[in-house]
């Protein structure tokens, strides 16, 4: 769940921008549906990119940044000595924090975790240059951040190590990055495109039903989505996961909708939910490594039966719409069942109003977004974003960008 984003220096954002994904009433939870408009060039794709920045950073600013050379950022051209900033607000297992970095062209000048639980601010950790200063209440010994703060380089964050090094107090803030956090920006190729289509599709039938459902209403003509059969060399493996992510989501729906039942399951398995929806996340996360290990040896086999054809389209055949809506439907798709964040760039690009709006209104229904699934889209059509305020009444928090006349973005409630 994300509360709100800042975003300082990045692109054509350079003065301080943030975006509240929480209404005005007190004790309001975000909204499901956050909508950016604005014309061409006024800042929506910075926005975007913005986020996906943060979440790159602390996901491969170890393991993918040049230890010899500086962070990797992206200022606006105008102000490039000036440092860029990021941070964001969000609950991850059931806590509030507040997470956030500053980088200049030579090194992360400063970093702070800061946790609020019951509304009371504690400080994990917080850095300024060289100095680290780790929280009263996460004594290094205890938590394991003190073992990791020698081995950070000035140019990489210190979260960042909680992906190679256990550290108890880094570890759900790190996870809701990556599990939580998934941005859509910029062209995908057709092969990575077809490659995360035919992942969702070889989950369960149930999945795969629901997507083709889903484009089918979209009136592209596709009749049917073919995938190859497993490798045999991976197959058991396959269905042994998928057996144990079937499971362990039913044990986690019981024990979210009784709490009795989390108690008998905490006594029985020695997991609390919390503990059982990481077990999740890390069965669906090595059950996608798995996949794509197998179709990077042979290739996914998608095809695509169009109505009176008999012959089933490669994914390089099909039109630009086509391409645009089978991106979207997968990653949409494992928000929904996760309760995921999803930020998606000009939603619209390519696709017609009511797919768009038929994709949107997935995460305005509560029935369809059980888990509490965000989604944050940018668009030129205004008409897109009246549509959903008109029809639902879990609304959407809007905002607008526009381009001032020193050639920033500027962002604005409306």
């Amino acid at each position: 769940m994300l509360r709100n984003f800042q975003v300082t220096n990045h692109r054509s954002l350079a003065e301080p921008q943030e975006l509240r994904l929480v209404g005005t009433r007190a004790g309001a939870l975000p909204a499901p549906v956050t909508a950016v408009h604005g014309p061409a060039a006024s800042g929506k794709s910075s926005l975007v990119d913005a986020l996906g920045q943060l979440r790159d950073a602390v996901l491969n600013s170890v393991t993918g940044w040049d230890p010899y050379a500086g962070p990797v950022r992206a200022p606006h051209l105008g102000f490039a000595d000036r440092p860029s900033e990021f941070a964001a607000t969000f609950i991850a297992e059931g806590v509030s924090y507040t997470y956030g970095f500053r980088l200049d062209n030579a090194d992360v000048s400063a970093e702070w975790l800061h946790s609020h639980p019951h509304n009371r601010k504690r400080i994990v950790f917080e850095r300024e240059g060289e100095q680290i200063r780790i929280g009263p209440q996460f004594e290094p010994v205890r938590y394991g951040i003190g073992a990791l703060v020698p081995l950070v380089r000035p140019n990489a964050l210190l979260l960042s190590l909680a992906g190679q090094m256990y550290a108890e107090a880094l570890v759900p803030a790190y996870r809701w990055f990556s599990a939580q956090l998934d941005v859509l920006r910029g062209r995908e190729d057709a092969e990575t495109t077809a490659r995360r289509l035919a992942a969702h599709l070889s989950r369960s039938p149930e999945t795969a039903a629901r997507l083709l459902t889903l484009l089918r209403s979209a009136e592209l003509g596709i009749e049917d989505l073919l995938i190859a059969e497993p490798d045999p060399m991976y197959a058991d493996y396959l269905r042994d996961l998928d057996a144990e992510i079937s499971g362990a989501a039913t044990e986690l729906d019981a024990c979210l909708a009784s709490p009795t039942h989390a108690v008998q399951f905490e006594n029985t398995h020695g997991l609390s939910p919390t503990g059982l929806e990481r077990e999740l996340s890390n069965l669906r996360a090595a059950r996608d490594t798995l996949y794509t290990r197998m179709v990077s040896r042979r290739g996914a086999g998608l095809g695509l039966v169009h109505e009176g054809i008999d012959t089933p389209f490669e994914i390089t055949d099909e039109s630009t719409a086509t391409l645009a809506l089978l991106r979207l439907l997968p990653t949409v798709l494992d928000a929904l069942d996760t309760g995921r964040v999803l930020a998606v760039d000009d939603i619209d690009t390519h696709l017609s109003g009511d797919t768009a709006d038929r994709l949107i209104q997935l995460f305005q229904t509560p029935e369809t977004n059980p888990r509490g699934a965000q989604l944050i889209y940018t668009t030129r059509n205004r008409t897109l974003v009246d549509r959903g305020n008109g029809r639902s009444s879990r609304r959407t928090i809007v905002w607008q960008l526009r381009r001032t006349p020193h050639g920033t973005g500027e962002l604005t409630a409306h």
